[in-house]
């Protein structure tokens, strides 16, 4: 199965053994701009076009009996059908420009995040069709790929339901909301279970079916075997996402629940739909970065954590990774990035163990969140994304939560997941309880025996204690609340 999988700074083309195993891969760079603080830009032309060519490549050297699409989700699109072209830059879902609008919005009886692609497509449309006298189309990013590869304008109940642009159950567009964004069906999408035929992409001139489309998070739990409720996986990424499945009973919110996460649509097949929920991180990967590239803390990530290995495990230096704001479960978007309890004996090694503890004090928050929204604990959590990596992250986190780790074979899971997802689509898997026996976990990561809870409990106050700082840092932007 040929993978198409669009992260929020690269762009992977993989193959997909029936049993979870990925054997060829091609990569590229997505490049993402960001002209003012609060815009995350990026063309959607280019986007396509190194699908499309990272695509070729793949099918050239391996021979594919279909394809699957997972991406980020909620970043936004909006182009003309008349010619395939888009009408602007796109909008990243970390993109929040439209918080003025969501405020208005808001005093209209309509609650949207301004990282969700509602208002973003307003917004582009509002700026290129005022008058929406033409027949411009708004999406996310798998529609758009979607649309170029095979002609057919459609979506799947995993990225729709992130957008703020549906009922509750995901299986409609509200007319309300879009009454108030001035957007009509006619402009969006056809929605598609997420499992099932989409139409055939042409590659090679010649044509290959689309079988699964998925959210990269929605993805990353099929390929980490989260498929039935009390199971949770956490993907430490660009950014920090937990997700869990919480079964058929459809939600009644699109928005945000107690514990500052979110309902989501976990997957959707020809027998329904089956939900989830979510808690959001905004940095994590991309903290790591900002050390490396920004502060000069050490060459690249690996160096970063060599660097963090030479600390005290007890050192109380500390970084809240707030760099744009920060979610789950504060959502704090005028919180700010900030290095806590540094003294004269403070040491780089010292600062880049204060960023691993950080962002895996972060997880924990985003564990403890979910845990509370779904009324469920989970005792253990499968773990992916290229933080996984990183050992000593690994185990504060461990330590942190309190929960056994366990680790599959792959760190790619939201490829190998959207592949398993496709062989689920044309029969070769029997249906996604046989994922089950697929996946396998080879490495655990369990808390520290000889760490007592009191320092456990002692951290995490410390933390909060940093948290408090980071808080309100912008009151402009802290008073926006969605």
């Amino acid at each position: 199965m040929a993978v198409i999988d669009i992260g929020s700074s690269s762009i992977r083309v993989s193959a997909v053994q029936s049993n979870g195993r990925m054997i060829a891969t091609n990569r590229a760079p997505l490049a993402v701009t960001s002209p003012v603080p609060g815009f995350v830009e990026f063309d959607p032309e280019e986007l396509y076009q190194s699908c499309h060519r990272l695509l070729k490549e793949l099918l050239s050297e391996n021979s594919c009996s279909g394809l699957a699409i997972t991406n980020q989700r909620a970043s936004t699109v909006v182009f003309d059908p008349e010619n395939s072209r888009p009408v602007s830059n796109g909008l990243g879902w970390q993109d929040i420009r439209t918080a003025p609008q969501c405020l208005v919005f808001k005093s209209k009886g309509l609650s949207l995040s301004p990282n969700q692609s509602a208002s973003k497509i307003a917004l582009i449309m509002d700026l290129s069709d005022p008058q929406r006298n033409r027949d411009l189309k708004g999406c996310t990013i798998d529609s758009w790929i979607a649309y170029r590869l095979t002609g057919n304008f459609i979506t799947d109940h995993t990225n729709v339901a992130t957008t703020g642009l549906v009922t509750p159950d995901a299986s409609g567009y509200d007319p309300k909301v879009l009454g108030i964004l001035n957007i009509s069906t006619e402009n969006l999408p056809q929605i598609r279970p997420s499992i099932g035929y989409f139409g055939d992409a042409n590659v090679l001139d010649t044509g290959i079916p689309l079988l699964a489309v998925l959210g990269d998070q929605q993805a990353s739990m099929l390929g980490q075997a989260v498929t039935q409720p009390g199971r949770a996986k956490a993907t430490f990424g660009t950014g920090a996402m937990v997700n869990a499945v919480t079964g058929p009973l459809s939600p009644t919110t699109t928005t945000k629940l107690p514990g500052g996460t979110f309902p989501i649509v976990a997957r959707s097949d020809t027998g329904g739909i089956i939900y989830g929920i979510e808690a959001i991180g905004l940095h994590a990967g991309s903290a790591i970065d900002f050390a490396c590239r920004n502060l000069g803390l050490a060459e690249n990530p690996r160096q970063l954590e060599n660097m963090a290995s030479k600390s005290s495990a007890n050192s109380a230096e500390l970084f809240v990774p707030a760099l744009s704001g920060i979610a789950t479960p504060y959502w704090d978007f005028g919180s700010l990035g900030l290095f806590v309890n540094i003294g004269p004996d403070s040491s780089p090694s010292d600062m880049a163990n204060a960023l691993t503890k950080g962002i895996a004090h972060l997880g924990a928050d985003l564990i403890e969140a979910l845990e509370n929204d779904s009324g469920t604990e989970y005792r253990d959590l499968t773990v992916d994304g290229g933080m996984t990596v990183n050992s000593q992250f690994l185990q504060y986190l461990a330590d942190f939560t309190q929960k056994r780790l366990r680790l599959s074979t792959n760190i790619e899971a939201t490829t190998v997941g959207a592949g398993l997802a496709g062989f689920i689509s044309n029969g070769t898997i029997k249906n996604v309880e046989e994922i089950d026996q697929i996946i396998e976990f080879t490495k655990t990561v369990t808390p520290q025996p000889s760490l007592h809870l009191q320092e456990v409990a002692k951290a995490r106050k410390m933390w909060r204690t940093a948290i408090e700082l980071s808080l309100n840092t912008v009151p402009e932007l802290s008073s926006v609340k969605f």
